[in-house]
């Protein structure tokens, strides 16, 4: 009788054991996958910031080097606005980080560029300009041309329909927010087969660049510019200024494309902007939109040595 009782509660811890073994088994094989999404999380994330960094060191040292002008002749020296206007990636391309900066006379942005990298895929490291005058603007690099157009960029507008620019600077922002929530940009994205897939931008809620008080002759009251994006990446930009037209203040705006695709803005359901469709965006020196690969050497457009004897452009 005695062996009977001690068989079945030894077979009865067993099974008990048995079970509790079956239990964390299966805990464990739930939260085994957890844990692991987890630290691959973590561990993609600490990697993006590395990347980030590291574009960030780059352009940094870059993007100083660069001497924007404007006007006939390059009359006008441009002044680089000391840090970044905006830091984006886009995980719709792919794992690339870059820096937007802007170049301006006085205070009124000329030319934006961004400095930016690709990590995967591996297409290396670009420089992307766009110009937001209506002026002659120019490059330089470590005395090479590179970039060089006469063309407009950009064309300022008086918009219609608005009201007058207040009277405070706080007003006005807020006044420019509403004004940008009344644009729809679209691009027509090519990379998907066909004809193309068009794409709403997202307008970034604040302005990327605000526009400092203004000095003698600067040709505004007030402005920004604002940035329609995807993930984070600058497609479009917006300007608005407040200035003097025909002897009242009124609000002007003005768009530049930041992409090769077609572009469309409408405001207020009436379009009016479009960028057509561009076939190759890297072999654009003399164009106001244009994108060099910063693995190769920059040549000069103008097709002459650089000034000073033994310089050489600089691979990048």
């Amino acid at each position: 009788m005695a062996s009977r009782v001690l068989n079945r509660l030894a077979g009865n811890c067993l099974t008990r054991i048995a079970i509790g073994c079956t239990t964390v088994l299966t805990l464990l094989m739930l939260i085994a996958p957890v844990t692991v999404a987890h630290f691959s999380m973590a561990g993609e994330e600490e990697n993006s910031e590395r990347q980030k960094s590291e574009v960030a060191a780059e352009a940094k040292e870059f993007v100083p080097r660069c001497i924007f002008a404007a006007g006939e002749g390059d009359a006008v020296k441009l002044e680089l606005h000391p840090d970044p206007i905006l830091r984006w990636s886009n995980p719709t391309v792919g794992d690339v980080h870059g820096e937007v900066y802007v170049w301006t006379d006085r205070g009124q942005p000329h030319i934006v560029a961004s400095y930016f990298r690709f990590f995967s895929p591996n297409w290396g490291t670009q420089l992307e300009i766009t110009s937001c005058t209506e002026k002659a603007a120019s490059a330089t690099v470590g005395g090479v041309h590179f970039w060089r157009t006469s063309q407009p960029g950009m064309t300022r507008k008086v918009l219609d329909g608005v009201d007058e620019p207040a009277k405070n600077d706080k007003t006005r922002l807020i006044q420019m927010r509403r004004m940008a929530n009344d644009f729809v940009v679209r691009l027509d994205d090519t990379r998907t087969k066909g004809t193309g897939v068009k794409r709403e931008l997202r307008l970034l809620n604040q302005p990327v660049f605000r526009y400092p008080a203004p000095v003698e002759k600067s040709e505004y009251i007030d402005g920004a510019l604002f940035a329609f994006v995807e993930g984070t990446d600058p497609e479009t930009l917006l300007v608005f200024e407040a200035v003097v037209s025909s002897g009242k203040e009124a609000w002007r705006f003005g768009l530049a494309r930041m992409n090769r695709d077609a572009l469309q803005a409408r405001f207020r359901d009436v379009e009016v902007w479009t960028a057509p469709y561009i076939e190759n965006v890297t072999d654009r020196p003399k164009e106001p939109f244009a994108v060099f690969p910063l693995r190769q050497r920059l040549q000069d457009v103008d097709g002459i040595a650089p000034k000073k004897e033994g310089a050489k452009p600089r691979s990048n």
